[in-house]
């Protein structure tokens, strides 16, 4: 199907999805539009990063056989803890228009035609990332406030557990990857996204802590657990970016050890920042036991509805705002 209409310039439109054999136009719009470091968009279209891809997941704007605007459809599950269902996500990704093209409403349409896709395709939720949510909000995505990030003032440094070993990222993914993967899989919040396979891991996550100049330590006993710091040396962005534990001692065991690390590489530090709230702590009780505590909200994530029970929307709806699930900078989409 390719729908043509006209903008309001009376220039002839043609919409319909990217083919496999266009998808280097696709690619190379998005890097003009967003300036990111090469390698970065075709992860959308390689089968290990992304092997649950499928041709039409790309919608594009075309204008006298130019690709002057597309936006890209990442298919992922989010998984439930308490009883295991995976519900298939449409993650609005890249959406982008040339700058001598904008204003004439082309990723509006698109994004009208994903919301079409989605739901013939048997989608169930739709979340997309973004500053500007008038754009998607009058096509139904609904914005919540994620309680990101949290800040303590930390009140229990020491020396201790300077000799433990912190994992560079390339170390950690390149020896224990599948490991990684195994803790995250086992040990989950109430919603997560599925990584699996490694190769997906591996691409996005591992992509994102390499951005982010990460380290991780982790755990190899019965009581399995990992935490990583990213922003190492900017000493106003440096932050827990994402840890997982298999109970709250566990827990307790790597903030402390990635708290002190932070204050062994930024001494001046004294406030320690983490991505989310704790996977087991209260808030309460993470105030009481690591010092004052500061939530703050970030509005930038937004969700549609595509074809959920208004029940099992609520439930996870409720899991986002409270931080018992939330989307880690390393499920970027």
């Amino acid at each position: 199907m390719m729908p043509s209409t006209e903008d309001k310039n009376n220039t002839s439109v043609i919409y319909r999805s990217v083919k496999n054999h266009e998808q280097q136009q696709a690619i190379d719009l998005w890097y003009k539009v967003h300036k990111v470091q090469p390698g970065f968009f075709e992860r959308y279209f390689n089968k290990e990063t992304s092997p649950y891809y499928q041709e039409g997941d790309t919608l594009g704007a075309w204008i006298d056989g130019q690709l002057v605007s597309a936006i890209h459809i990442r298919r992922l599950y989010i998984r439930s803890r308490d009883d295991n269902t995976e519900y298939l996500c449409g993650a609005i990704s890249n959406v982008a228009t040339l700058e001598e093209h904008r204003r004439h409403g082309y990723s509006r349409h698109l994004l009208q035609m994903s919301i079409t896709e989605m739901e013939q395709n048997e989608f169930d939720i739709s979340v997309l990332g973004t500053g500007q949510p008038n754009h998607y909000s009058v096509l139904g995505w609904e914005q919540i406030l994620l309680p990101s990030p949290i800040s303590i003032e930390w009140s229990h440094f020491s020396s201790s557990g300077d000799n433990h070993h912190w994992y560079s990222t390339n170390d950690i993914l390149s020896s224990n990857c599948q490991l990684l993967l195994d803790i995250h899989s086992n040990k989950p919040r109430t919603y997560q996204f599925n990584r699996s396979p490694v190769t997906m891991f591996q691409g996005w996550t591992g992509w994102n802590w390499k951005k982010e100049n990460s380290i991780a330590y982790l755990l190899h006993d019965v009581q399995q657990g990992y935490i990583v710091i990213s922003n190492l040396d900017n000493v106003n962005d440096i932050y827990i970016s994402e840890w997982r534990a298999s109970n709250v001692d566990v827990e307790r065991k790597l903030f402390k050890l990635a708290a002190n690390e932070i204050r062994r590489r930024q001494p001046q530090i004294k406030i320690i920042r983490f991505h989310t709230v704790p996977q087991y702590m209260s808030l309460e009780e993470l105030d009481l036991w690591a010092g004052t505590v500061t939530i703050s909200k970030n509005d930038h994530t937004m969700i549609r509805n595509i074809r959920l029970s208004n029940e099992i929307l609520e439930k996870i709806k409720a899991a986002y705002l409270s931080g018992h699930a939330t989307f880690w900078p390393g499920d970027y989409f």
